[in-house]
């Protein structure tokens, strides 16, 4: 099943997306290698929204816990307490072209 993870980081929406910015060829790579089926990054009154869909939990737990993940968190000095997150079990989904 389907798996959808959101996550608001709070802070400067504006330095947090040059924060994002800066990290999106590594962490696209994460995604790639970890089945990552869409991506979307928003900034918001309070910071940033990232909205993840994968195909299972299994490939996002895989993808949260990838080194080079861990790597670009590290380097934006962001500490889990800075991040908000939910997890959904997806019913249905569809791509359009």
């Amino acid at each position: 099943m389907a798996y959808l993870t959101l996550a608001r980081i709070g802070g400067d929406p504006d330095e947090l997306l040059d924060r994002y910015e800066a990290s999106a060829e590594v962490m696209s790579g994460v995604g790639r290698d970890h089945g990552l089926i869409f991506h979307a990054a928003a900034k918001t009154g309070e910071g940033l929204l990232i909205l993840n869909l994968w195909p299972s939990k299994d490939e996002s737990e895989a993808a949260a816990g990838d080194v080079r993940r861990q790597g670009e968190l590290e380097r934006w000095g962001l500490q889990p307490g800075d991040f908000r997150r939910e997890h959904f079990e997806v019913a249905d989904y569809e791509v359009f072209g």
